[in-house]
């Protein structure tokens, strides 16, 4: 029958354009949304190590 046909034509090309289209956003999402947490936590232990790193050293340059 050419109407199933169809039909099941439409549902695979529906489900191949919205996987593209969730592969996109989910690229998008992760491109955008991964460095700046990535940033973060890079900021947050330098400083964490950097503070730690001063301390020990200024305590071993003050004995």
């Amino acid at each position: 029958d050419v109407r199933t046909h169809l039909r099941t034509y439409t549902r695979t090309f529906v489900r191949s354009i919205v996987r593209l289209y969730v592969r996109t956003y989910v690229r998008t999402f992760v491109l955008s949304f991964v460095p700046s947490i990535v940033r973060s936590f890079v900021h947050s232990y330098i400083r964490t190590y950097f503070r730690s790193f001063v301390h020990s050293f200024i305590s071993t340059f003050v004995r």
